[in-house]
């Protein structure tokens, strides 16, 4: 995604426009892996030196708190982010702890009348095809 064009999502979702934060969110759309934020510091950090872990953290709670990317736990304790704000699911790898998007063309469910939902979180586990061969 071009700087402009994340500059204009960043203001449109009520956020200020900092470089850390045009850094965290380029990265974050550019690398389809769901990092977690000591990626996306490892990444960024020779960018500037005022960049530090906090700095990650701060921003991606933001950007999640304003629609911007989702938080996803489906590896225990580590907390990984995604651009992709579309409805889709993850897979994840035993084997080789990849985390891989699938489309979610039908979602059905039943039993939550009256309540008011507010996210969907839909992940598999299994062996990705890349470890099976």
């Amino acid at each position: 995604m071009e700087t402009k064009a994340i500059v204009k999502l960043l203001h449109d979702h009520g956020l200020r426009v900092t470089p850390q934060r045009i850094w965290v969110y380029k990265y974050l759309c550019e690398n389809k892996t769901h990092p977690d934020a000591e990626e996306i510091y490892n990444a960024i950090r020779h960018c500037d030196n005022s960049v530090t872990r906090a700095t990650v953290h701060n921003n991606l709670k933001k950007m999640k708190d304003h629609g911007l990317a989702l938080e996803i736990t489906v590896d225990g304790d580590r907390l990984r982010y995604d651009a992709n704000l579309d409805m889709h699911g993850h897979f994840i790898c035993s084997h080789c702890s990849r985390i891989f998007d699938f489309d979610v063309t039908q979602l059905e469910f039943t039993g939550l009348k009256g309540f008011n939902t507010q996210t969907k979180d839909i992940f598999f586990g299994g062996v990705c095809k890349n470890c099976i061969n």
